[in-house]
């Protein structure tokens, strides 16, 4: 909490881990011929609508996209406590993340 750098780093890898969560989600939609959503957090959504992802994944990864474009667009109001939250939090939703998606597409 004490270390700008630190935090910084922290940051810019949450953005990218999500962005990069974006990009499959968007890949797969792509693939599977699902109708692309209009605004980018609900490509989530679409995911759980077709059981690819649970309700409830689905619904935090729509907010990690909310907390992406805090990270993206408001860097310099960002509060260090509230990333820390969203860090234990979110670790374990990419874990959940490329597990449903790996049962999902992998034999």
């Amino acid at each position: 909490m004490d270390d700008e750098n630190l935090q910084a780093i922290v940051e810019r890898r949450l953005q990218l881990s999500i962005q990069v969560c974006m990009d499959i989600a968007s890949y797969l939609i792509a693939q599977l011929g699902l109708q692309s959503p209009e605004q980018p957090e609900n490509i989530f959504a679409v995911l759980g609508r077709e059981q690819i992802l649970s309700t409830p994944l689905a619904d935090r990864m729509i907010g990690m996209v909310r907390f992406r474009n805090i990270l993206v667009h408001d860097y310099l109001e960002i509060n260090s406590e509230i990333v820390y939250t969203h860090l234990a939090d979110e670790i374990n939703d990419f874990e959940q993340f490329a597990r449903e998606i790996s049962v999902a597409f992998l034999p």
